[in-house]
């Protein structure tokens, strides 16, 4: 089990002003702290539990492994998300957030190298502090890592919402979310950096400010303009990118505390 905390981080969008302050201290364009462990649970191929704070998500990955004949997809692998609440039963948004979660992990998984397999995600939500949804998808990306499931890229995902008063903000709690008047969250999917061996501070392409914002999932509620919206994914590929920084980072010191038990070990 490997544990690394990363400091609250300001992903600071041109069109967002970094110095209106939050109820809990925050700057609008600051995340949360970030915290993740890896390979905590010994009968999952690869798990991870995810923290924002007060926002806790474990997840799971199993397989790729083999399936029921009738689901086999001669060109794809399936993937199967279980999403579940952090108590009573699931609600119809817990069925909509596995729909989600599920079509976000198809554009990033490479499926088609495991033809007829399948994998599992099973999210099981520990506490909830607003975010969730991009929680959620952070640590099955740290979890899919885990268990060494090729994709195209890192998966990356935040929440951002427009509070009264103050404007777009990163990574609402869930206080934020209630008094918010439009929320979105985001996902985007990294590549052309490295999360395991990437020269710190060389971002991928598409993370570059001058770069055109891609998008690979989103869902919203709440009424805003167009330009509040390309404002809102501006920030979010911005606050994505943090979390890209502190996946690279994880991964890095992963490795290392691998290789540091190896040579004492005297493998």
């Amino acid at each position: 089990m490997h544990n690394i905390e990363h400091a609250p981080h300001a992903a600071v969008a041109p069109t967002m002003s970094a110095t209106d302050v939050r109820a809990d201290g925050r700057r609008a364009t600051m995340m949360r702290s970030l915290k993740t462990e890896r390979s905590l649970l010994s009968r999952a191929d690869g798990s991870a539990r995810w923290e924002q704070d007060g926002s806790v998500v474990l997840a799971a990955v199993y397989g790729p492994r083999g399936i029921q004949a009738r689901k086999e997809n001669t060109e794809a692998m399936l993937i199967e998300v279980v999403y579940r609440p952090a108590s009573g039963m699931q609600t119809s948004a817990d069925k909509e957030s596995e729909m989600v979660i599920r079509r976000t992990l198809e554009q990033v998984v490479l499926t088609g190298m495991h033809p007829r397999l399948g994998i599992q995600v099973v999210i099981q939500v520990v506490s909830g502090d607003g975010a969730m949804e991009s929680c959620a998808l952070n640590a099955a990306c740290a979890a899919l890592i885990d268990a060494a499931v090729h994709m195209r890229g890192v998966l990356c995902a935040t929440t951002c919402a427009i509070l009264p008063g103050i404007g777009a903000v990163a990574d609402p709690t869930e206080d934020e979310e209630r008094d918010a008047t439009a929320m979105a969250s985001l996902a985007y999917c990294f590549r052309g950096g490295n999360a395991g061996g990437a020269v710190k501070g060389t971002p991928p392409p598409m993370a570059l400010p001058e770069a055109e914002v891609e998008v690979l999932q989103t869902t919203s509620r709440g009424a805003m303009t167009e330009e509040e919206f390309l404002g809102l994914t501006v920030l979010g590929r911005d606050a994505a990118f943090s979390v890209f920084e502190f996946f690279r980072e994880s991964v890095a010191r992963f490795h290392a505390s691998q290789a540091e038990e190896i040579q004492a070990g005297g493998y």
